[in-house]
């Protein structure tokens, strides 16, 4: 048998070759970076708030594709649509409700932009104030006496259509909340202790409101010396009260998850915000002085989040798969809103939220920062999957991956901005 005998020059021959075509196979394997624009929905939006317009920006283009001047109103309160589509402005001392359309369009697997507006839909109602809206319904408590203004968001679009202002039997003026069920009933906050000399007081109880605007007298026997926030799933609702929340579902009950670790009424300490999300299995809710505490409406149970009297802010993402707070140190944190655990933290350099910095955070009423409490919050939003943050010099958002906050993208504005709000949608 002859034996195969490789010569040295032969051999490096051979090994170049070989080098050569693992270079071509890496080559051929490499895969392109996936730029932001790729990486977010072409359909996210923010209304950009500047002081006399808004501007309309596709986040992932870093264009204005389009802007409405005028019709600003001075410490109006603006909040979006479950859809995305609307963002509702709540004139409180001007008793009017108006909403801004931004044009985008949700069909579920695509999407349309028309053309932005002001609706020429408006309400009229007394001291129009809390806000809350759940699959594709807004509901506006009244302060002023005690009614609440029912929206369906697929019929604002429609020339003829008026939103629904129920005024309640026994219902006075009082700070109050409400939402909507999945069932169509209303949960709604009632006010029996006596009324004030002057101003306007905090509700003690809450009744379910048949769709006709009936009013159930039965509150499953919970009163509590003061209720402020609340959010609704659908299935379940949440009010944050002084002696714990109240919870509420689509089967009629009403009961109360009373107070856990140091939380009460004598110190200050009780929950006054909630947040969560129609996609969302747990709600948030947030007491100003003593932190987060996550409430599972399935299990009737309130467990600590985050220990601390310096949240600044919080909210939902989009799709409600997140719960993001921030601090007043400039630390951001997310959570997943369906089970509680940290999914990132980091320190992040943001602009400063108009009302904390006009109003202070230690000469405004208990009322008054109660509702500060409830806003959202306009330095820092959310799509599903990435987090815009104003800068401090309010021409840049810095754009944050939600999943591990990591830097991916700055957006430049051509005008310094007093706030933002998101609109718009991903695509399923």
């Amino acid at each position: 048998m002859k034996k195969l005998i490789l010569q040295p020059w032969s051999v490096l021959l051979l090994l170049t070759l070989l080098v050569a075509c693992d270079d071509d196979d890496d080559a051929n394997d490499v895969t392109p970076a996936v730029t932001f624009e790729e990486m977010e929905s072409e359909w996210v939006r923010i209304s950009l708030m500047r002081e006399n317009a808004i501007d309309l920006l596709q986040t992932n283009t870093g264009e204005i594709i389009h802007t409405i001047s005028g019709d600003m109103t001075e410490n109006a309160r603006h909040y979006t649509s479950s859809s995305g589509r609307y963002l509702v402005k709540i004139d409180r001392a001007g008793n009017k409700v108006r909403f801004f359309d931004s044009g985008v369009i949700n069909h579920i697997d695509h999407g349309h932009q028309n053309q932005p507006s002001w609706l020429p839909t408006s309400v009229d109602t007394p001291l129009p104030t809390h806000f809350s809206t759940s699959l594709g319904h807004m509901v506006i408590f009244n302060d002023g006496d005690g009614s609440i203004t029912y929206v369906r968001e697929s019929q604002l679009e429609l020339p003829a259509y008026t939103p629904t202002v129920m005024s309640l039997q026994n219902a006075v003026k009082h700070h109050g909340a409400a939402f909507r069920l999945d069932n169509g009933k209303f949960a709604v906050t009632f006010r029996t202790a006596p009324a004030l000399p002057e101003g306007i007081g905090l509700p003690q109880v809450v009744k379910f409101v048949n769709a006709d605007g009936t009013v159930i007298d039965d509150n499953g026997g919970v009163e509590v010396t003061n209720i402020h926030g609340n959010a609704t799933n659908g299935e379940y609702g949440v009010f944050g009260s002084t002696d714990g929340v109240i919870l509420v579902d689509n089967q009629d009950n009403i009961s109360l998850i009373e107070n856990i670790g140091g939380l009460n009424s004598e110190t200050g300490q009780w929950i006054g915000t909630v947040k969560s999300h129609d996609n969302s299995d747990l709600f948030f809710g947030r007491s100003r002085n003593f932190g987060v505490f996550v409430i599972d409406p399935e299990a009737q149970t309130m467990t600590s989040l985050y220990a601390g009297d310096d949240v600044a802010g919080d909210m939902m993402s989009f799709d409600g798969q997140y719960y993001v707070l921030h601090t007043t140190d400039g630390h951001v944190r997310v959570y997943n809103a369906n089970d509680g655990t940290e999914v990132a933290e980091r320190v992040v350099e943001m602009a400063d939220i108009p009302a904390l910095a006009a109003t202070g955070r230690t000469s405004s009423s208990e009322i008054e920062v109660l509702r500060q409490m409830n806003e959202p919050s306009p330095v820092l939003i959310c799509s599903d999957s990435f987090l815009y943050i104003l800068a401090p010099n309010r021409r840049q958002i810095k754009v944050l991956d939600i999943s591990d906050l990591t830097h991916v993208h700055t957006i430049e504005l051509d005008n310094e901005i007093v706030s933002m709000f998101k609109n718009g949608f991903t695509e399923e």
